[in-house]
């Protein structure tokens, strides 16, 4: 057996080749078609969820008096976005094998900071916009005003970039230029990863608490109609079943982001913590797992869109106002 300075060559051989087949392991050992669709899979979040969490700002922007709940919705939409234009390409570029070909060790630690930041703030602020919910549905009225309700977000959002921060130093390229953890930090990663667990948890706890609680409210006030006599209790019903849409939607939200976010994530952190050398095939699901969260990126535009009648009736509102400004423009001169 060849050796050198007592090392074995053959040893460091195999160690590489394991420690290549564990950082890429989607791209080494699974079929293209796979791999295709993964690429297909961003691509399409992409082009779904910048427009519509554009479209979300652009009408928060347009609203007079927003509310705390608009408020929330702003910088899901704001948080969305930022996962999407750096995480996006980040991905892509992974999976087609370019990143490892000019892609500085910085910007894979910056991605991987992005990530998380926006996913601590995206399970913070839904968190957030459940006890707003069940606070209307409860007692008529939001427990914050609009303004405690933007500083309190930008708040959120800040500490989610400081909890994200430790990636700058957990996460690199590897010799063979893939974007990956840093091995030798494997202690302080499963410690950094166990505090995002404790955040989810503990959020995803308020949030399921509020809405199971508010359940029966949502189905009595549904069985109450407008009498159609255009008095005040006729008015007072329209608003409850406007809020109750509005519960309804985030609540749908809040189940998009659970399944596609905090379910992979609580498995990758069990699977990590369990033994930081698991297998090719536990790499693979750590991988693909970990992939999901693209979905929420784009289905809460969606989301709002199919559910929420006055998001409808300000987006149409807004185009129509774009085109009369333009015939005015084009007249004008």
């Amino acid at each position: 057996m060849d050796s050198l300075n007592g090392t074995s060559t053959t040893n460091d051989t195999n160690e590489t080749t394991h420690d290549r087949a564990l950082e890429n392991p989607l791209l080494n050992l699974t079929p293209e078609g796979f791999v295709h669709g993964l690429l297909a899979f961003i691509a399409l979040a992409m082009l779904l969820g910048l427009p519509g969490n554009i479209l979300v700002v652009l009408v928060h922007r347009r609203m007079k008096t927003p509310t705390a709940t608009d408020w929330v919705v702003f910088y899901l939409a704001v948080c969305d976005i930022c996962s999407l234009i750096v995480s996006g390409p980040s991905m892509i570029l992974s999976i087609s094998k370019l990143w490892n070909l000019f892609m500085p060790s910085s910007m894979c630690s910056f991605h991987f900071m992005i990530l998380h930041a926006c996913f601590i703030a995206s399970t913070s602020l839904i968190a957030v916009s459940a006890v707003i919910r069940r606070s209307v549905m409860i007692t008529n009225r939001e427990p914050m005003s609009a303004s405690t309700s933007k500083l309190f977000g930008a708040f959120m959002i800040f500490c989610s970039i400081g909890l994200g921060s430790p990636s700058i130093v957990l996460n690199k390229n590897t010799p063979s230029g893939f974007c990956y953890y840093d091995r030798q930090k494997a202690k302080l990663q499963t410690i950094v990863y166990g505090v995002y667990l404790l955040i989810t948890l503990i959020s995803n706890a308020i949030t399921c608490g509020c809405y199971l609680n508010i359940i029966p409210k949502i189905c009595n006030a549904t069985r109450v109609t407008p009498t159609g006599m255009g008095n005040v209790n006729d008015a007072f019903v329209r608003t409850r079943r406007a809020a109750i849409k509005a519960t309804i939607c985030l609540a749908l939200v809040s189940v998009v982001f659970l399944f596609s976010t905090v379910v992979p994530l609580v498995v990758t952190t069990i699977l990590i913590v369990s033994n930081h050398n698991v297998g090719v095939s536990m790499n693979t699901l750590i991988f693909v797992l970990s992939r999901l969260y693209f979905m929420n990126n784009f289905a809460n535009p969606l989301i709002y869109l199919l559910i929420n009648r006055r998001f409808r009736h300000r987006v149409r509102m807004m185009f129509k106002r774009s085109r009369i400004n333009t015939v005015i423009t084009i007249n004008a001169h």
